[in-house]
């Protein structure tokens, strides 16, 4: 298993869900996150009579992760790059982490059910 983490422009997520719908992934977790890369964030005017410009500021991203089996990373990371690619500074990034454990809360123990994530309703009924 994998998980791959995305880091991506909020006005590109439409697209990105678009893009996503037909692979079948799964759980994900989205948040809508700040930060900056080498673009170096927003930088302010000076005032007149300033030094130099104003401050560094973050800038609004979305942080979205999924766990997926190792054949759909793939094709994940494809969809992720065609619909958040779009040749500016500041489009994101991807990255793709193995998997070594994985917790059932509810269970309170080690669960490799857990990283069912294709079909849910069948790792529910393996636990009955």
């Amino acid at each position: 298993m994998k998980e791959v983490i995305a880091v991506l422009r909020p006005e590109r997520w439409a697209e990105t869900c678009r893009r996503l719908e037909g692979l079948a992934l799964g759980e994900s977790s989205q948040h809508r996150v700040l930060g900056r890369g080498s673009e170096g964030g927003l930088r302010y005017l000076p005032r007149q009579g300033a030094v130099s410009a104003a401050g560094i500021r973050c800038l609004p991203r979305r942080l979205a992760c999924w766990t997926v089996e190792e054949e759909m990373v793939g094709p994940l990371v494809q969809a992720l790059l065609e619909a958040n690619c779009t040749g500016r500074p500041g489009d994101g990034k991807i990255f793709v982490l193995p998997v070594a454990e994985c917790y059932s809360i509810e269970q309170a123990e080690a669960d490799p059910l857990a990283l069912a994530v294709h079909q849910p309703e069948q790792a529910y009924a393996a636990r009955q």
